[in-house]
């Protein structure tokens, strides 16, 4: 496995680095589903979705001839991903996917970068350059979650499009009404606003109390809460592949996959006991704590929740042979233009942004991002 490993080089690199963009770019889709809408999922709740498909799929790595290696790395990398990904749930479902995605990315590679070359001193032909490319790619990933923001659509459109172009958009795509926080061709304006699903016989000033949480006594914007968590994602979750450059022997890269899957499965579990032990201490009961714990609506989200987590599980598998092969640096920066993917499928599928001039914009970002991926490509050293 090891000789195969050093016959292959950078392509493997590469084309797992591609495999990775295609994967994360698309595990978005099963959330945004009828089935994901009609409930109201609790962050960490999802998060064990994703938790669960991770392990069962690791195991895939020993059918490809890869001995069993375990590391403790593994529950460092657990502990920056799994408080990421609550994070990243619960700035979607309160800012909005495209935003969320594109901060997350920008501050992912920008805490990647930072690892692979200043840290670990992965070649380059030049650190200059390479930091360049980089921010040239923090640019692209910025703007496309820019121009497909509602704010920025509603700009474009006009504040009536919203009813002038319902009809034409519901009938060029039944789905329309099922395309999640995102969806832009809802009645409710709130809605087209903040990006948030209130039910139908809310009040105004109900939405209103919707839009803030309390926070230790303070008022906070739902919608802020959000962008903070992005941020958290970003910076916490961008050092998820930094312990497998500590680990020693053969766990990095397909080695590191189980390992990586273990660490996640503790670190979730502990979040679950937390939780308990918190609604225990608020409710004085075991019984009632339990009972304040969020449901799984395994019947409803089993599809859609494993589809997701699968797809999550072979970009992560993908990743991390990028890694290994490109560096930390270039290797996972370059994953992260999974938003080219994801802002494909809000395009064309969901029909996220609408108009001429919002589309050509966020295509522009999109070509500056694919620019950024072969200069940086072209610094990478071997």
């Amino acid at each position: 496995m090891a000789e195969d490993g050093a016959s292959c080089g950078d392509s493997c690199g590469w084309a797992a680095a591609v495999v990775a963009m295609l994967a994360f770019g698309s595990f978005g889709v099963p959330i945004k589903s009828d089935a994901s809408n009609s409930v109201d999922i609790d962050p960490l709740v999802f998060q064990t979705y994703k938790t669960i498909m991770c392990f069962l799929t690791s195991w895939i790595v020993l059918l490809l001839g890869q001995d069993f290696t375990f590391t403790p790395w593994g529950i460092v990398s657990g502990l920056c991903w799994v408080p990421g990904g609550v994070a990243f749930i619960y700035g979607v479902r309160n800012a909005g996917l495209a935003v969320i995605q594109g901060i997350s990315a920008t501050f992912i590679v920008l805490v990647s970068f930072i690892w692979g070359i200043f840290i670990f001193q992965e070649g380059v032909r030049s650190t200059l350059d390479a930091t360049g490319a980089v921010g040239l790619m923090c640019i692209g990933l910025w703007g496309m979650s820019y121009y497909s923001s509602p704010e920025v659509l509603r700009h474009e459109l006009g504040p009536d499009s919203s009813t002038s172009n319902n009809e034409n958009t519901e009938e060029e795509n039944p789905s329309a009404n099922n395309i999640g926080y995102l969806n832009v061709q809802q009645e409710d304006e709130s809605q087209f606003e903040d990006e948030l699903q209130y039910p139908g016989n809310t009040t105004e000033i109900e939405v209103k109390q919707l839009d803030y949480v309390d926070v230790y006594g303070y008022r906070i914007c739902r919608r802020k809460m959000g962008l903070a968590a992005a941020v958290f994602n970003g910076v916490w979750g961008g050092s998820i592949m930094a312990p497998m450059h500590y680990s020693k022997g053969n766990t990095g890269g397909l080695g590191y996959v189980i390992s990586f899957a273990i660490g996640a499965s503790i670190v979730t579990l502990f979040l679950w006991i937390m939780r308990y032990a918190y609604h225990v201490n608020r409710t004085g009961s075991f019984v009632k704590g339990f009972e304040a714990l969020p449901s799984f609506h395994v019947r409803v989200m089993w599809l859609a929740g494993g589809t997701a987590g699968t797809l999550w599980s072979i970009g992560n598998i993908c990743s991390m042979i990028s890694v290994e092969y490109l560096g930390e640096g270039v290797g996972y920066s370059v994953v992260q233009s999974a938003m080219l993917v994801s802002g494909m499928w809000g395009i064309f599928w969901f029909k996220e942004v609408i108009g001429i001039v919002p589309r050509i914009q966020w295509l522009l970002a999109a070509s500056i991002t694919i620019l950024s991926i072969l200069w940086l490509s072209y610094e990478h050293r071997k």
